[in-house]
């Protein structure tokens, strides 16, 4: 189960696959540019418990996929995620937006 709220905060089940459709206004997505998303136990804590990059030239969105076992190390609990473009030829960053609350819920089952 995943739940988004309309302040972009995410609930996900513990073990759960998921995929997120993260739209961009105003900006259309390069060859060189990297859509990064990333999770970390609290807004300044400067360890990265999970990251992955993502890619999607000629589109304003991207669809961030986390697959099976991608998050089985996170304990179920509260973290905070946030997104941001990376552009390899420019060395340009832009943060998408500020931290959102990423909370992980346990359940009873682990397949």
């Amino acid at each position: 189960m995943i739940e988004i709220d309309n302040n972009k905060n995410i609930t996900v089940s513990r073990f759960d696959t998921f995929s997120i459709r993260f739209k961009l206004k105003n900006y259309l997505l390069t060859a060189d540019d990297k859509f990064v998303f990333a999770i970390k136990a609290t807004t300044n804590s400067t360890e990265v418990m999970y990251e992955a990059s993502f890619y999607n030239a000629g589109n304003n969105y991207v669809d961030v996929v986390v697959p099976k076992g991608a998050l089985d190390n996170l304990e179920p609990g509260a973290y905070i995620y946030d997104t941001a473009i990376i552009n390899s030829s420019t060395d340009k960053i832009v943060t998408c937006f500020f931290t959102k609350a990423f909370t992980i819920k346990g359940v009873a089952h682990n397949v």
